[in-house]
């Protein structure tokens, strides 16, 4: 990539490059070429008129060359405040690869692989009975597999289905940014991967394993909660859906019944976040008011060009509206929130609708805006070439995630709360891993996490009076 730009800066500059200093100009080139539309030649006029790079002289020469460039790469920020080149990301580029396999909403198995462990679970017999046709494969453990097969990034979405006996990780705390306020909130951690592929999303990052792992014994996640509950001995927050789609699967797994009807009782409000419409199961059952059903929001373009194979925006929010009807709870998230130009529009837009189509009254809202770590942006880069969304005003913060700078993002949650409250006053809206000094523009400022946590509790959660 840009193979003649060495040559061509070295020739208009007077100035000799060495490799790690092509490395960051190239790609502070090639991301204000995608981000801006514009071509190398009119970068070059533009450093070369900057009177600052062409009369300073040797390695003076390259930090006037790099910090033009960071101006332009980054126009709101530098116009706002001095940018810390130490907080801009600059990696090596790359060529993106092919994508081998996309998010479906109609997932089917390539292969079906079944710990030993779990060959008489319920599971192995729902997915066996769904799809009779498709190859399954014993194991004695999942790591089988991979010692078997090394892992590549081209894998992540391959369609694999690995059904287990979780014997470790069932409940953990939701992890938080040092730093930034938590909710406190607990994650029943009921599979891992997803048949969706959002271009944003952690597991590109986080993975290291292709396909789909679910566990298949329910009963031992029912049995630790409760151990756990007996510890803890207080209304929480708690769901699934960190690691997965709750019920973008739930057709096949049929978790969300047993899910619905373990928690109904318990003094907890359980979520299930998705991007699905898959409720039949959710639909068969009576509901109740602590199991919350969640929907993940965008602005229909985004979820076009970011979430493959996920719903779209009408399809989420009437798929909301029936599980309301049959007596849950329901909330939303818009995180993360993607900043453009038009952002403003195209969110106020989604937030209208939200209200149009189902009327104030949510367990909650959250709001987040894009973040993620630099192993995240080079992934995303290379399985979604042209995917401009890392391009925009992202800096390293001081949890080394890239970040929106607080301006940009005080500005976002400023409106976001406005907008909501013209019409809606009550639901909690609050943010997802942000710091004190950001709650201080919500309307609700809370500065710590118990605080957050006793706030998204309310005061309607109705302890039974048994034990658990």
């Amino acid at each position: 990539m840009y193979n003649n730009l060495k040559e061509t800066l070295e020739q208009k500059l007077d100035f000799v490059l060495n490799k790690n200093q092509l490395k960051e100009i190239s790609r502070l080139f090639h991301e204000i070429i995608q981000r801006n539309k514009i071509s190398i030649s009119n970068i070059l006029e533009l450093l070369i008129k900057s009177e600052k790079i062409t009369k300073a002289k040797n390695k003076a020469k390259f930090q006037a060359i790099k910090q033009k460039l960071i101006a332009l790469r980054f126009p709101l920020t530098s116009a706002h405040e001095k940018i810390n080149t130490q907080d801009v990301f600059l990696s090596e580029l790359r060529e993106p690869m092919i994508r081998t396999a996309a998010g479906k909403e109609n997932f089917i198995p390539e292969k079906i692989f079944i710990e030993n462990s779990a060959r008489s679970s319920y599971l192995a017999k729902r997915f066996e009975l769904k799809f009779p046709n498709i190859p399954t494969e014993g194991l004695d453990h999942l790591w089988e597999y991979s010692q078997k097969h090394k892992f590549k990034l081209e894998d992540l979405k391959r369609p694999l289905v690995f059904i287990v006996k979780e014997n470790w990780d069932f409940i953990k705390r939701c992890p938080c940014t040092k730093d930034h306020l938590g909710c406190n909130y607990w994650i029943l951690n009921l599979g891992f991967g997803c048949p969706y592929d959002c271009s944003y999303c952690f597991l590109q990052q986080y993975s290291n394993f292709p396909g789909i792992i679910l566990p298949a014994n329910l009963d031992d996640f029912f049995e630790k909660f409760d151990s756990f509950y007996k510890k803890i001995n207080r209304p929480i927050r708690i769901g699934t859906g960190e690691y997965c789609d709750s019920l973008a699967l739930d057709d096949i797994t049929g978790y969300s019944r047993q899910l619905v009807d373990f928690f109904r009782d318990k003094p907890v409000l359980f979520e299930l976040k998705t991007k699905s419409t898959n409720i039949a199961n959710l639909m068969s059952i009576k509901g109740a008011s602590n199991i919350i059903i969640s929907w993940s929001l965008n602005p229909s373009d985004l979820i076009n060009s970011q979430e493959f194979g996920a719903t779209s925006l009408i399809q989420r929010l009437e798929a909301a509206k029936q599980v309301r009807n049959n007596g849950y709870s329901i909330a939303f998230h818009f995180d993360p929130v993607i900043y453009s130009k038009n952002w403003g529009k195209l969110y106020k837009q989604v937030i209208d609708q939200l209200y149009d189509n189902l009327g104030p009254g949510f367990k909650w809202i959250s709001i987040g805006t894009l973040r993620g770590t630099r192993k995240l942006k080079n992934a995303s880069e290379l399985r979604f070439g042209g995917n401009n969304i890392f391009y925009g005003e992202l800096l390293l913060g001081l949890d080394k995630k890239l970040r929106y700078p607080k301006f940009i993002r005080k500005e976002i949650y400023s409106n976001m709360v406005k907008w909501i409250r013209e019409y809606d006053s009550k639901t909690p809206v609050y943010l997802c891993m942000e710091d004190a000094d950001c709650w201080q523009v919500m309307d609700k400022k809370l500065t710590s996490s118990r605080q957050i946590e006793n706030y998204l509790l309310g005061n309607k959660l109705q302890v039974p009076s048994h034990k658990i």
